[in-house]
């Protein structure tokens, strides 16, 4: 029997979209929130599929971030003062939607869970949302 657990939480960050023609060219911030569904197996002994602190432990490695595109000239300067975050691109709320989901498979499957992200949303602002479902 699949079990699907669902968890909801948000973080705050600014970030800017290096090859965006626009205003999000510029460094700026967001309260982001995060929607996952996760679908598998809850453990035999303790009947938990993954602890809903795990899922908030894992995202909140975002929580009052700079995320810069790793090829963004401003990660180096930014580097002298804080650790930016970095991403593979353009920090949108697609990419991170990708990167969150594929950070919480990896914490499933390096312990041994038999469960993986079914659906996850990244709200970047009121009414905008990025949503990636299971490949």
């Amino acid at each position: 029997m699949v079990t699907r657990i669902y968890k909801e939480t948000h973080f705050d960050a600014s970030h800017r979209l290096m090859h965006y023609v626009g205003k999000c060219s510029r460094l700026h911030g967001h309260r982001w929130s995060v929607e996952v569904w996760i679908d598998g197996t809850p453990d035999e002994k303790t009947q938990i599929l993954i602890d809903y602190n795990i899922i908030k432990n894992i995202i909140n490695v975002y929580d009052h971030q700079v995320i810069l595109n790793k090829e963004d000239p401003m990660a180096e300067v930014l580097s002298k003062f804080q650790t930016p975050v970095l991403t593979n691109g353009d920090p949108t709320s697609e990419l991170l939607a990708v990167d969150i989901r594929d950070r919480l498979n990896t914490f499933c499957r390096e312990n041994k869970m038999n469960a993986r992200v079914a659906k996850i949303r990244v709200w970047e602002s009121d009414g905008c949302y990025a949503e990636v479902l299971a490949e």
